[in-house]
């Protein structure tokens, strides 16, 4: 697993010429659907079309990206894999230097194929966890993904504030943490805001931010099912809007509307924080290190 920040995967594929070409795909929990970039779509060798096949992608900037499907043929470690990926209406705006990030590998995509990304030590590889080999009473943090993955399609996070639990997107994809404004001011987060404005990019569009340094509480389970909280600190962009915003008509059985993600924890926390995402067992965790 590559990236100083974010996850990637490098992949070979075939391009028209009947060459072999290599290239990088970023691991992004936050995204349902694989997602190809059109720039690098020219050179890869005859893609299909799926008939009557598009999708709609909200993008970090809340516009709507209506993308035509595609069958794309790649070999991540031994394993060939022949999968649909949406074509991206804009080139990707992911930076990374040397090779050439050519798409997104989605959450569906790694629950599939029951991957983990480990941060404890910067590794992609197969769930192994069952019931017998694993005790949420090892673990420093542990939350289910599954709930998160039912609901909004994406894993989440509760954090506590001001006696209210905020869903929180766990965005392997995000070079940064992020925040709604509203989110801020409504549940009276204790923050520090910076100077000037930042250019946040996303699948598609870019953003401007504030930069600003916010406290805030994870909540977490502990083995006996009760619930703990870890007080932590980190540096967010502070957005005009929510992340994620449900339809009217997403509400539980009891009729109760499911909150909108106003809160997004990136990869770097993720990374110091040597979080282990489990694709397979459907679970977030971080182990705990001898004394």
């Amino acid at each position: 697993m590559e990236g100083d920040v974010a996850p990637f995967v490098q992949v070979n594929y075939v391009g028209k010429d009947g060459q072999g070409l290599t290239g990088l795909l970023l691991l992004d929990s936050g995204s349902n659907e694989n997602i190809l970039s059109p720039d690098v779509a020219d050179s890869i060798g005859p893609l299909s079309t799926i008939e009557n096949g598009t999708k709609q992608i909200t993008s970090i900037s809340q516009e709507v990206m209506v993308a035509k499907q595609v069958r794309f043929s790649f070999v991540l470690g031994d394993s060939r894999f022949d999968e649909t990926f949406c074509l991206s209406n804009e080139p990707l705006q992911i930076p990374v230097k040397g090779m050439t990030v050519i798409g997104i590998l989605g959450n569906v995509f790694m629950q599939q194929q029951r991957l983990v990304i480990d941060n404890s030590d910067y590794t992609l590889h197969s769930s192994e966890i069952t019931p017998d080999n694993f005790s949420i009473s090892d673990c420093a943090f542990f939350f289910p993904m599954k709930a998160g993955l039912k609901i909004y399609g994406i894993p989440v996070v509760p954090i506590m504030q001001n006696g209210v639990e905020l869903v929180t997107l766990v965005d392997t994809g995000a070079t940064s943490n992020l925040i709604a404004n509203q989110a801020l001011t409504d549940y009276e987060f204790k923050c520090e805001r910076m100077e000037g404005k930042d250019a946040i990019m996303g699948v598609q569009g870019r953003v401007d931010a504030e930069d600003a340094m916010v406290w805030f509480t994870l909540l977490l389970l502990n083995g006996d099912d009760s619930v703990a909280e870890l007080s932590c600190c980190a540096y967010f962009k502070v957005l005009p809007h929510n992340i994620l915003t449900l339809p009217e008509d997403a509400c539980d059985e009891s009729g109760r509307k499911y909150p909108s993600i106003e809160i997004l924890i990136g990869a770097p926390f993720m990374a110091r924080q040597g979080w282990i995402l489990d694709f397979g067992a459907k679970i977030i965790y971080k182990r705990k290190v001898a004394e």
